[in-house]
């Protein structure tokens, strides 16, 4: 595997996406991650393609008749769906935030190490997923850790390196349990600030990091 290639989402990580099989934090990452990115949005629809034809192959079900008058009467109204229009928001410290993440609420900013904070991320029906955003200083590792599950990452600022590949803003980082340990470090002169969300706990090896899992939740 290149280097290139720690930067995108994983063929079955977008098939989980396109099957609606992902947990709504580790799904709101990836919508951060493909709207800007082109790669995996042709690889998504892929997917997608390949889910429309197998659906086109099942047999027809019923509908009832009163779903039918439902979707009518909301026509006749002109009660159709509209594509909702996210508006950006801001984090406690002023960060622009990608559009896909309207509609979340994002927690105050929390002390781990006076080079180390993050805040909590709240999404829509899913309020205990696990999904925070990390802002860590130019030069300062995150704790070294293991993976008991999909870990996903958008770096949105700055950029940092896990010993696999150099990840700049826009990036996808996605590790699971088949990884070693590892210790994200910030590169360059600014901070780094990424969106994390991970579908089960850390395997955090340092004593800092341990003490503040529980809060963290991650």
């Amino acid at each position: 595997m290149t280097a290139s290639a720690f930067k995108h989402a994983s063929d079955e990580t977008l098939q989980r996406y396109a099957c609606g099989n992902l947990k709504p934090g580790l799904a709101l990452v990836m919508r951060v991650h493909l709207a800007g990115c082109l790669s995996c949005r042709a690889n998504l629809r892929r997917f997608e393609a390949v889910g429309g034809a197998l659906l086109d192959n099942l047999p027809p079900a019923a509908i009832s008749p009163a779903l039918l008058e439902k979707i009518f009467a909301r026509i006749d109204a002109g009660d159709t769906p509209r594509e909702a229009r996210p508006t950006p928001v801001l984090t406690a410290d002023g960060f622009a935030l990608p559009a896909a993440m309207a509609g979340c609420k994002i927690g105050p900013w929390r002390f781990v190490h006076p080079k180390l904070r993050w805040a909590r991320v709240e999404v829509p029906g899913a309020e205990t997923d696990r999904v925070i955003l990390l802002k860590i200083a130019a030069g300062f590792a995150a704790p070294a850790h293991g993976h008991g599950g999909l870990e996903l990452t958008q770096v949105l600022a700055g950029g940092f390196t896990d010993g696999r590949a150099q990840y700049e803003p826009g990036d996808l980082v996605e590790a699971d349990e088949s990884l070693d340990d590892h210790e994200p470090r910030v590169t360059g002169d600014e901070d780094c600030l990424c969106l994390a969300a991970v579908e089960k706990p850390l395997r955090i090896r340092s004593l800092l990091g341990r003490l503040f899992q529980p809060l963290m939740g991650i």
